[in-house]
């Protein structure tokens, strides 16, 4: 009875130590957190072994996401899986349809960041059309007005001119015609007949003020109408035409001048634009074939397109995302109660298979130390 009880107390006390064994060194990965010193001398195993080495483990864990598992080519493989295309042209659909059913504008997504937007941009159209206006100046103010002027418009011009004395002629002939033309001449020759006295006065004795009129009409008339007059005229007109388009531009816009033009240009110009109409257009109006491109093929080839240049740039983008260190950042974060909690919850099951085993395992060897302590 006693060779029993020896052997049961020692498959009883091997059992505790090793499972009780285990349990400590279960507890020692993770506790204490910190190095714990008694009369100024740190204790062995203090920190964890996880707080202790968290920094190396934390890097590694990183290089390993990054080399094995989250590589450019799982990704690359991932993008081009046919049901992420999928998922994308239909979401890309849609958010296009929702766009077009509740008439997004601009200015919707401008007012949830509550940004002043249609004044900003119409502060930098102006203040652009002003650089715009000055630069162009400076770089030409010394250029002849007929060398700034574009040959088709030039063209045009030139013909305007060509136009102006026939018309200068004609409107002389319909003043001469008009009744007004006619009460002109009638009182410039009654002001003539009371300056030159009496003598002059007896050509009325012969011949009415009417007569007069209607005559000296006539030979006004006739006087336009000769070619002599008109080359005379259009020699006039070309040549301060051709004068004013031999000057150079500051002669003819001063400085002073130009800043008063620029700012009603870019006043006009701003005005003309309407920014706010634009930024209150619904986004299906304000580019209709882009959503009508979009809900056809465009999904596809826009997916595609962006699908194949993240591909090709996959590795170059995860380099500059830093992923490892991302990730190794994130470990480092984590509150170690937190990190201690998270591996218990994965592992609970194998920690505890872990701490039975080491009962079983203390036992059975307390169980050979009895039979061995008896028979020796």
């Amino acid at each position: 009875m006693s060779t029993f009880i020896t052997i049961f107390s020692m498959m009883v006390i091997g059992a505790l130590i090793g499972g009780f064994t285990n349990f400590i060194a279960i507890k020692m990965l993770f506790h204490p957190y910190h190095e714990v010193k008694v009369f100024g001398y740190k204790l062995p195993f203090t920190p964890g072994l996880i707080p202790k080495r968290r920094n190396e483990l934390s890097e590694k864990v990183g290089e390993m996401v990054t080399k094995h598992l989250l590589t450019p080519e799982v990704f690359k493989e991932k993008l081009l899986n046919p049901s992420t295309k999928s998922v994308l042209e239909e979401t890309i659909k849609v958010q296009f349809n929702t766009l077009r059913e509740k008439n997004y504008t601009i200015q919707n997504f401008v007012d949830r960041v509550d940004y002043p937007l249609e004044d900003k941009l119409n502060a930098t159209l102006k203040e652009t059309i002003k650089n715009k206006v000055d630069q162009y100046y400076d770089a030409h103010k010394q250029d002849e007005i007929q060398s700034l002027i574009p040959e088709e418009i030039y063209e045009k011009i030139n013909a305007q001119v060509n136009r102006v004395t026939p018309e200068i002629l004609n409107k002389i002939d319909e003043y001469l015609l008009s009744e007004k033309g006619e009460q002109d001449i009638q009182s410039m020759i009654e002001e003539f007949f009371e300056q030159k006295g009496k003598m002059v006065g007896m050509i009325q004795m012969f011949m009415t003020i009417e007569d007069i009129v209607a005559r000296v009409k006539k030979e006004l008339r006739n006087v336009v109408s000769q070619d002599k007059i008109k080359n005379m005229i259009d020699l006039q007109v070309q040549t301060e035409y051709q004068k004013w388009m031999s000057k150079p531009l500051d002669e003819i816009l001063t400085s002073d001048r130009k800043d008063q033009a620029k700012t009603v240009i870019s006043e006009e110009l701003t005005s003309s634009v309407n920014v706010h109409k634009y930024l209150n257009l619904p986004l299906h109006e304000l580019a209709p074939q882009l959503f009508t491109y979009m809900e056809g093929e465009g999904t596809e080839r826009f997916i595609n397109y962006v699908i194949q240049k993240i591909g090709d740039n996959i590795s170059l983008i995860l380099e500059r995302m830093k992923l490892a260190e991302l990730i190794k950042d994130q470990i480092d974060r984590f509150e170690l109660s937190h990190l201690e909690k998270l591996v218990i919850e994965i592992s609970n099951k194998e920690l505890k298979l872990i701490t039975l085993l080491g009962f079983v395992l203390g036992g059975i060897i307390g169980l050979f130390q009895g039979i061995i302590a008896i028979f020796v």
